[in-house]
């Protein structure tokens, strides 16, 4: 019975189009359900399974972090040990500690957010490379006196692994915790094709190469492999060490009100890994559309699962708006998530109104009513605009509030 309530939960967003992936729900070692929607490739017609693979995107930071905890098992590195012990010359190094990368509180600026990053995301970078952009950029505060979500920590901590293991990045992590594991679909590889989905139809997403991401987002996994890392995942990466914007952050997830999570989301994919110590309930979430509800699934698997109540989905209904409104929602806004300040800029463009945060593609807003609007990025995202310049959004189920800063 609970089986076909998730196939009729998961069948009514696919057919929504409002997911295309796979999911898995266990409790301990028992699969309760796993299957795949909607295709891996739509030009090749071929399915999503629970044994497909996709980015995760950010997931990849606590494998990272498993890898800087291996290392200090057999002695090689602290997680007190200043950045200038094992990366010579980074500037201020050695005042940040890897500990301080691991829980995104070195102050060291996020190479994603910057403007103009998705006009290069195509093209292939070295590490080296990759660091070169943000190493001299001025820090947001000292290190360990505040906390901002950075990839860029996590692509020092690569390179960290690198250098101590004499191994490259991803034949550390093969060798050391996929293969041991069993996870046999976890890895490097950069064939899985992710999708924007608009009116009724799926549009390859842009290129993002792979190097762009590296020990902060590169890997792919499929809900089967999760699974089993799932169960292995040890305390001291779940922490909680500091806390930011009412989440509380480990080393690469973050926990709170009985619940355990990782998330990602890169360009054409989202995705979400939930565990529920008390339930001894896993829910792992995998999509190859980028607008994905991944949050909302995620958290009616669980309902289901746990025999709670949970709201079956719905499709959105858009209307036309006089476009001339839309010149009063024109400008540049932030907001902050996990500590970090993310720069939204919001365009008219004809009879459109457009969304571009630093990072993700452009996108078009599509309204709901004259003052609540759609976008597609990084999952489902519903704008409030409300008077005096203020944005509330909800974001992958998540809060937040953006703040225009300018006019265009």
């Amino acid at each position: 019975m609970m089986r076909r309530r998730m196939d009729r939960f998961m069948g009514a967003y696919a057919e929504l189009g409002r997911f295309s992936g796979a999911v898995l729900v266990a409790r301990g070692e028992k699969v309760l359900f796993s299957k795949g929607y909607g295709l891996a490739d739509h030009e090749r017609g071929v399915p999503n399974r629970p044994d497909t693979a996709f980015r995760i995107g950010s997931q990849t930071k606590t494998f990272t972090a498993m890898a800087i905890l291996q290392l200090k098992e057999r002695g090689l590195v602290r997680v007190d040990d200043p950045v200038a012990r094992h990366l010579p010359g980074y500037p201020r190094g050695e005042h940040i500690t890897l500990h301080h990368l691991l829980t995104n509180s070195s102050g060291i600026p996020d190479y994603i957010t910057t403007e103009g990053f998705t006009r290069v995301m195509g093209t292939a970078v070295t590490r080296r490379e990759l660091i070169d952009t943000f190493k001299d950029r001025q820090p947001l505060f000292e290190p360990g006196t505040g906390v901002s979500y950075s990839n860029s920590g996590w692509v020092l901590l690569g390179e960290v692994i690198e250098r101590v293991s004499g191994q490259a990045y991803g034949d550390f992590l093969r060798e050391h915790v996929f293969e041991p594991l069993g996870m046999t679909r976890t890895g490097l590889a950069d064939d899985a094709k992710g999708y924007l989905y608009a009116d009724g139809r799926a549009e390859p997403a842009p290129y993002l190469d792979n190097s762009r991401q590296d020990a902060a987002g590169a890997l792919c996994s499929t809900v089967t492999d999760l699974h089993r890392w799932r169960l292995r995942v040890p305390d001291e990466l779940v922490g909680p060490y500091v806390e930011s914007d009412g989440i509380a952050y480990g080393y690469g997830c973050a926990s709170g009100q009985g619940r355990i999570e990782t998330s990602g989301g890169t360009i054409g994919f989202v995705g979400v890994s939930a565990r529920y110590p008390a339930d001894d309930l896993f829910v792992c979430v995998l999509a190859n559309f980028e607008n994905a509800a991944f949050s909302e699934i995620e958290r009616g698997l669980a309902a289901i699962a746990r025999g709670e109540p949970y709201e079956p989905p719905a499709a959105r209904v858009f209307v036309t708006v006089d476009p001339a409104l839309f010149d009063r929602y024109a400008g540049r806004y932030t907001m902050r998530f996990l500590g970090r300040t993310s720069i939204m800029d919001v365009t008219r463009d004809g009879d459109r109104l457009m969304v571009e945060v630093h990072g993700l593609a452009r996108t078009e807003l599509r309204p709901m009513s004259p003052t609540r609007y759609f976008a597609r990025m990084k999952g489902e995202v519903e704008l409030d605009f409300r008077d005096g310049g203020e944005v509330a959004l909800n974001w992958a189920g998540r809060d937040v509030t953006a703040r225009r800063v300018s006019s265009s």
